[in-house]
């Protein structure tokens, strides 16, 4: 890996340069007026940043914080702590950081197509240019700095274990176990940024215990594994602990599955609007709180309130699973289809949504709004086109390229040829965290869910374009 930095060392400087200036002239000529960069979760996390430089901890005021992990609000309180508390500045070390991701991405591509340079080269470069990953580096959010672990976590990962039946050379058990553990903390460190990590900790132990190797060392990768990740969130589950008497990440998921989701079930029984549905499954939740602490003679906390929230979904579902399912499979549909762009259409429109959740709203409808982009400027018309165009483009290279090794797979079976089979072993890795970000948008359904896989999605792609070009090349070749 030495030898590749040192050798690509002036491409990697032109990737951080170009991602830079691209993401630095987006944030300084647009998102930095009227505070575009500002979303409906930045005053939390700014007013919790806030808190930790006064020396509160994590808390709103003197209030101590549950709803959100701390890892954003951490970032920022470094340079609220350095510069001062300026919202709109603190993006630059933000855009600093995610120019790093075109060349994460450049690295991770090569853990999973070793010595395909070209390919490494223009999936880097390519993300350079990505609206969705140029959008969210200037944006007062999250998903930047869970990327940029994220991928430092898949680049140990990944080149850590081979699935039994891939053919790989024995590397040295302490570099691997080594490698592994950093894995555990770049995901912990993940973890407390987007409330995913738990999931990704789950998935990659059960990637791990279908490695290579004889059990007892799959048992000690993922025991030294899960250590790394345990050391970087375990004060923050025990600072809840001590708080709450419970062990838990966040109380999102209550309020999240009730308001995202429950509330859209219970509007066609309750035969409502969904803002009347949301109000009324807001007083059932309210009467259970009453009981409970009538009950137990105390106020419930936050988290215990979460589970009420939580129960009260859960018996929608329940009662109307089919409804349930349908729209599950639409906010899937949505996490998967929703253009990065549908961020500029509402900047465009002074911050006036659509109603997502309006009754009676069909997937067709979500596609009507970009056929055409109704905008104020033929720029952002060319800049949703182009977005459009690359989406297929990526989307399509993507799918062909599934369908190709599954159809290689189901033809020889294990007795494929070599690159064949590796190059099924390479997707048998990637596509599992790939639908895991997928399903998990099953309630809301926003494309910033689908981000965090988007450099997966680009590498695995052009691999196929570029092995049609190549193709084709010895071909035309061959025919001369």
């Amino acid at each position: 890996m030495i030898k590749t930095i040192k050798k690509e060392k002036y491409f990697l400087l032109t990737i951080f340069f170009i991602s830079f200036l691209i993401r630095g002239l987006v944030f300084y000529f647009y998102l930095s007026k009227d505070k575009n960069y500002w979303q409906v979760d930045s005053n939390t996390y700014h007013k919790i940043a806030e808190s930790i430089v006064q020396g509160k901890g994590i808390s709103i005021g003197e209030k101590p914080q549950f709803y959100r992990l701390p890892g954003y609000s951490i970032f920022l309180s470094i340079y609220y702590n350095i510069f001062g508390t300026d919202p709109k500045n603190v993006l630059w070390m933000q855009i600093f950081l995610a120019s790093f991701i075109p060349i994460l991405i450049f690295f991770l591509s090569l853990v999973f197509f070793p010595y395909n340079f070209l390919l490494a080269k223009v999936s880097s470069l390519y993300s350079c240019f990505h609206l969705g990953l140029v959008l969210y580096s200037s944006f007062f959010m999250t998903e930047s700095l869970f990327i940029f672990f994220l991928l430092l976590f898949s680049f140990l990962f990944f080149s850590s274990f081979h699935l039994f039946f891939c053919k790989i050379q024995n590397k040295h058990q302490f570099f691997i176990l080594k490698k592994l553990f950093f894995a555990g903390i770049f995901l912990g460190a993940a973890s407390l940024v987007r409330p995913v990590g738990h999931y990704i900790v789950v998935l990659s132990i059960l990637l791990l215990l279908f490695s290579k190797g004889i059990l007892k060392n799959k048992l000690k990768k993922a025991f030294v594994f899960i250590i790394g990740w345990l050391l970087v969130v375990i004060w923050w589950l025990l600072r809840n602990f001590l708080i709450t008497g419970c062990v838990f990440f966040h109380t999102l998921p209550g309020g999240h599955f009730l308001y995202l989701s429950a509330a859209r079930v219970a509007m066609y029984p309750q035969n409502c609007s969904y803002w009347q549905a949301r109000r009324n499954l807001s007083k059932e939740v309210e009467s259970r709180r009453i009981k409970k602490e009538k009950l137990l003679k105390r106020k419930l906390n936050e988290i215990e309130l979460c589970y009420i929230r939580e129960n009260v979904a859960i018996k929608y579902f329940k009662q109307y699973p089919f409804l349930s399912i349908k729209n599950w499979i639409t906010d899937i549909l949505r996490t998967s289809f929703s253009l990065y762009s549908a961020e500029l259409v509402l900047l465009d429109h002074n911050r006036e949504g659509i109603n997502y959740f309006k009754k009676g709203r069909t997937v067709l409808d979500m596609f009507k709004r970009y056929l055409p982009p109704k905008v104020s400027s033929n720029f952002l018309f060319i800049v949703i086109f182009f977005e459009i165009l690359t989406f297929l483009f990526v989307f399509i290279g993507f799918v062909l390229g599934f369908i190709k090794n599954i159809v290689n797979f189901c033809k020889f079976k294990l007795k494929m040829k070599p690159k064949l089979k590796s190059m099924f072993c390479v997707w048998l890795r990637i596509v599992p965290l790939i639908f895991l970000f997928i399903i998990v948008g099953l309630s809301g359904g926003f494309n910033r869910m689908r981000l965090p896989v988007e450099p997966f999605l680009i590498i695995l792609s052009f691999s196929f374009w570029i092995w049609i070009l190549k193709k084709k090349i010895l071909k035309v070749i061959n025919g001369v």
